[in-house]
């Protein structure tokens, strides 16, 4: 696999949207940050070089519909533009076959990496797959959620959500969001309705991890703790999110 040619490639695709525009320049950092995440957590499964390479390939092109996305609709909200995986893997294996720009000579396994690209945001994973395959998704999936977690702590949610600071500050939690987080389950994207709810899906990505090395990255980095130190002039939820704060480091320190 020629790194600097997928890398070239990849810079050549996004310079089509505008780079500085932060939007575009979130989901740029963001891609290289989750490649990079993909190899550390396979090498920490001892996988052979070329598996952590198809890994680290994996992590450049989960998101490549993104600036598609924004182009067309202006947001990442999947709820009112399109799925971004779906459309990631159209783009890559279907629409446009931008597959080969980055696997010119055809030696990668097409059809596992449209599979790990297009299964990359789903609330779970579908049945009939390999456990090679799943492997593959299971690192894509943990790597995409550690580095989202930083994403809402450095990019100002502001952007993020294209809504105002007060929808996040005053908002309280749906009850839904509070018994799936407070079960120990990533929260139903569904549910979510308001600013608090979305950071507290991404809060909950703790409780999907699948690999030890994902779960040591987390703590580590500690953005997690920033998350819940979120601050709330909603009452109720500055009371339950000392229970949601409690949870989740508890969580961690026995994980």
């Amino acid at each position: 696999m020629d790194r600097n040619n997928i890398l070239t490639e990849f810079k050549k695709y996004t310079d089509q949207y505008n780079p500085e525009d932060v939007k575009v320049k979130l989901k740029i950092d963001h891609t290289y940050r989750v490649a990079d995440l993909c190899v550390i957590i396979a090498r920490s499964l001892l996988l052979p070089e070329e598996d952590c390479e198809f890994a680290w390939l994996s992590g450049i092109l989960h998101d490549i519909g993104r600036f598609e996305q924004l182009r067309r609709y202006h947001t990442f909200q999947d709820r009112i533009s399109v799925n971004h995986a779906e459309l990631s893997a159209d783009l890559l294996f279907k629409d446009e076959q931008l597959i080969d720009r980055f696997d010119p000579d055809r030696k990668m396994d097409r059809e596992m990496m449209e599979k790990v690209i297009r299964y990359h945001n789903v609330y779970i994973l579908p049945d009939g797959q390999t456990d090679r395959e799943r492997m593959f998704c299971e690192i894509l999936r943990d790597a995409d959620k550690i580095d989202i977690i930083r994403v809402n702590c450095e990019t100002p949610r502001t952007e993020i959500y294209d809504l105002p600071e007060k929808a996040f500050t005053d908002s309280y939690i749906t009850d839904e969001v509070y018994e799936d987080i407070m079960g120990s389950g990533n929260i139903d994207r569904t549910y979510s309705k308001t600013g608090i709810d979305y950071i507290l899906g991404h809060i909950s990505f703790v409780y999907g991890l699948v690999f030890p090395e994902s779960i040591r990255q987390v703590k580590s980095q500690g953005y997690i703790y920033r998350l819940l130190g979120f601050k709330s002039n909603n009452p109720d939820t500055v009371k339950k999110m000392q229970f949601i704060r409690e949870k989740i480091i508890n969580y961690l320190e026995c994980a």
